[in-house]
């Protein structure tokens, strides 16, 4: 017996009629592998509490019906059944009303393959949600310009599962999200991130961003890439718009959030710095600067952790290095610049982008991924915390604590680097007390 039959079993057994409920049984039905049991019960919280007390609970939303139990380390959400509410701030329901029947809680629900209910092996499926899983379709329960209403957050979640899904959205539904789309800033910029990452992370990610686009959310979330759609590059380099480019860059990264965060605003500096010289070429001088610059400012708006933030820029900051030829020299330069984090992220990066050119040339980071792994094995410091000596060396020789310190440490550094000293302590000693006077020292 698994462990989430064993709860249901525990429910059961107390006289609490309980369901595996939604994506458990779509992903069941779909011969997908299934990753929650999510259990919708007749028990109210405190029954649920009660149950379940010789395990540990978290209560993550008692008001709202839902308690967690862990059970052999594994999460398992258990919410009462509810019926229907009003939502005035379109996020939340303005109160909880709990119900005893299953019926009421499916009803609510915001798709029809979310809006089945699994007991004792029998499927109650109210909205013929098996049939739009053959169809291949994600349709409303029920009026769908009340369900988008309800909670704007369901527009990104309809294109988040027909992005996942390799599904198509229901016209009505498709009609009620663009009419509505305006009121996505109603949700909270984490929420709208957490669907917008899933969707990136999908198999096929730009089949995602169009639908955004055609459901009119793109401008809305991200209007830095609206402008992008339709934009003519002008490039003999290219033959595809500057949207088109980058939804075929954004499929060639590998499933790394932010590789494929960097290859949705890489070009996004482009319609800005455009212009045409006199053989009626489009150029686009210094964009990877303002591409930075715009990713850094949206996924700030958007409330993306700071460090994810700094990784992107420099992704795209860079993403144009591999136009000139890679040397060690340059590759090592470039490694101190974006950091072991990002180096090979760079270089996918990279590859995916002259990957979706007229004439790809990708040699060039085939190269620079051999010279990088020469520079690894030569063990040369990329920080400064890599030297073999540090701060306190330096101090232990007589110099003050203060600027001189930084000074001493940027210098070797510098020297280390470029290889023009060895990173051993006793030679870069030898270099200090050299090269440093002694009216630098106490």
């Amino acid at each position: 017996m698994k462990d989430y039959e064993k709860i249901l079993k525990r429910l059961e057994e107390n006289d609490f009629e309980s369901y595996l409920v939604g994506g458990f049984v779509r992903d069941k039905l779909m011969g997908r592998e299934i990753h929650d049991a999510d259990i919708a019960t007749r028990a109210r919280p405190k029954d649920i509490m009660k149950i379940f007390s010789d395990m540990k609970l978290i209560d993550i939303g008692k008001k709202f019906g839902t308690i967690k139990v862990i059970y052999n380390s594994k999460e398992y959400e258990i919410t009462t059944f509810r019926g229907e509410a009003k939502y005035k701030d379109r996020r939340h329901p303005d109160e909880i009303v709990f119900s005893d029947k299953i019926e009421d809680d499916l009803k609510r629900r915001d798709f029809t393959i979310n809006a089945m209910a699994e007991r004792f092996g029998e499927i109650i499926d109210l909205y013929k949600g098996r049939d739009d899983l053959k169809l291949k379709v994600i349709k409303s329960v029920g009026d769908p310009f009340e369900r988008i209403e309800e909670d704007y957050l369901r527009s990104m979640r309809a294109i988040r599962f027909a992005t996942i899904l390799n599904f198509s959205i229901d016209d009505d539904l498709k009609k009620a999200i663009k009419k509505e789309a305006e009121y996505i800033n109603y949700i909270a910029k984490e929420r709208i991130s957490e669907e917008f990452n899933k969707i990136l992370l999908s198999d096929i990610p730009s089949y995602g961003i169009r639908l955004l686009d055609e459901c009119n959310l793109l401008g809305e979330i991200l209007p830095e890439i609206k402008v992008m759609v339709g934009f003519n590059q002008k490039s003999s380099h290219h033959d595809l718009s500057l949207f088109d480019h980058t939804m075929k860059v954004l499929d060639n990264t590998p499933k790394n959030l932010k590789v494929r965060m960097a290859a949705l605003f890489h070009d996004s500096g482009k319609p800005a710095s455009m212009f045409i010289d006199e053989n009626g070429e489009g150029r686009f001088f210094g964009h990877q600067d303002i591409s930075a610059q715009i990713v850094k400012k949206r996924l700030r708006i958007l409330k993306y952790p700071k460090n994810f933030i700094k990784d992107c820029e420099k992704l795209v900051a860079h993403h144009m290095d591999n136009t000139n030829t890679y040397t060690k020299k340059s590759v090592r330069k470039l490694l101190r610049k974006v950091g072991d984090d990002n180096i090979y992220d760079l270089f996918e990066l990279q590859w995916a982008d002259t990957a979706a050119t007229v004439n790809p040339y990708i040699e060039n980071i085939k190269n620079a991924k051999v010279l990088l792994k020469e520079i690894y094995a030569e063990n040369l410091p990329t920080k400064k915390k890599d030297l073999a000596i540090d701060g306190r060396d330096i101090m232990n020789l007589g110099f003050k604590e203060g600027k001189i310190i930084g000074i001493i440490l940027n210098d070797v550094y510098e020297l280390v680097f470029n290889e023009l000293l060895v990173n051993k302590k006793n030679e870069i000693i030898k270099y200090i007390k050299n090269n440093y006077i002694e009216v630098d020292r106490k």
